[in-house]
């Protein structure tokens, strides 16, 4: 991983797809956790968006059906990943 200041108010980020991935999952994770609100301006903002964009397009030309959420979620690395269902259903659950 490479991190370089561009200027006051912007830096480069490089990093492998292994870790982009990584760090995609990370996100997503702690976004869609039960008390996550505290994030709520992240899923508001394009930058979670922007990567999901990104990975979806290098995980179609590796092959796979991002609209098959199984098949995105192994492309992704995510282990066990419960459904969409249960993900938000976990989510939208009073505490």
């Amino acid at each position: 991983m490479l991190l370089k200041r561009r200027d006051d108010h912007a830096i480069e980020l490089t990093i492998s797809l292994a870790q982009l991935k990584t760090l995609y999952r990370a996100l997503f994770s702690r976004l869609h956790a039960a008390d996550a609100d505290e994030f709520d301006a992240l899923d508001e903002d394009d930058m979670l968006m922007t990567l999901q964009r990104f990975l979806q397009h290098r995980a179609a030309e590796a092959g796979v059906d991002v609209a098959n959420h199984s098949a995105w979620d192994e492309f992704l690395g995510f282990r066990n990943a419960p459904g969409c269902q249960q993900r938000f259903t976990d989510r939208d659950r009073p505490a």
